[in-house]
């Protein structure tokens, strides 16, 4: 028990991966957040093409 104790108290004082794994939390995010964006964009870019191709459409008889 005091093996564990010992050691379970050297681990929460190390701290040498701890910002490598914010690092990661941070890229993580910033990953999902940008295919996010690139989702919108791709269904908004996907109406304005269907538009203007209406448009064409619409204007040759």
């Amino acid at each position: 028990m005091r093996k564990l104790m010992t050691r379970l108290s050297r681990l929460r004082r190390d701290t040498s991966g701890a910002v490598f794994v914010e690092y990661l939390l941070l890229v993580t995010l910033v990953g999902i957040g940008v295919i996010a964006g690139l989702s919108a964009v791709r269904v908004a870019l996907l109406n304005e093409l269907n538009d203007l191709a209406i448009a064409i459409i619409s204007i040759t008889p």
